[in-house]
């Protein structure tokens, strides 16, 4: 009797194990399915940000080399500032602001014509770092016309200019 109780024992440790693997390997697969479903989820985010601006520049100084004469012309130097502290600017060219007076020439006397003066414009072509400086010269000249300019003698037109980006 000792041998069946030695079998009936044993049958009994077979048929533990017999439930125990298959439901130990429906737990591992149960875990391995939520493993799975976490590395293969998905979503969607957004967010905003903000752009900024530009200061704008300035030109200044604006000096003239000697006097102006009907049929002459002199140098003009002047400085673009860029007035940001936080982004560089490229600047296309400098010309005359015609918003100013005619030819961007203000300041002129009674008689004396400001047609007869002319800036020449600048092609400065570049990028100005923030905070920073480009200097650049151009030509004003004053036309030699067969009205009298004696009214234009002594006087000190003042050149306005600006920066013209419409062909960047």
């Amino acid at each position: 009797m000792h041998t069946d109780e030695r079998n009936i024992a044993l049958m009994r440790k077979l048929m533990r194990k017999r439930i125990l693997i298959p439901v130990a390997a429906v737990v591992a697969l149960a875990f391995a399915g939520v493993a799975v479903a976490y590395f293969t989820s998905s979503g969607t985010g957004s967010g905003t940000a903000t752009v900024g601006r530009d200061s704008g520049v300035t030109i200044s100084p604006v000096t003239i080399d000697g006097p102006l004469y009907p049929g002459g012309q002199s140098t003009v130097h002047f400085t673009i500032n860029n007035t940001s502290s936080d982004t560089a600017v490229r600047v296309g060219k400098v010309v005359a602001d015609l918003s100013a007076g005619v030819n961007g020439i203000s300041g002129l006397p009674a008689g004396c014509s400001a047609a007869d003066f002319h800036f020449g414009d600048v092609v400065v072509g570049t990028e100005i770092a923030a905070r920073g400086t480009a200097a650049s010269t151009g030509t004003l000249s004053m036309d030699n016309t067969s009205a009298n300019q004696d009214p234009c003698q002594g006087t000190s037109p003042i050149l306005n200019l600006k920066v013209d980006n419409t062909g960047l």
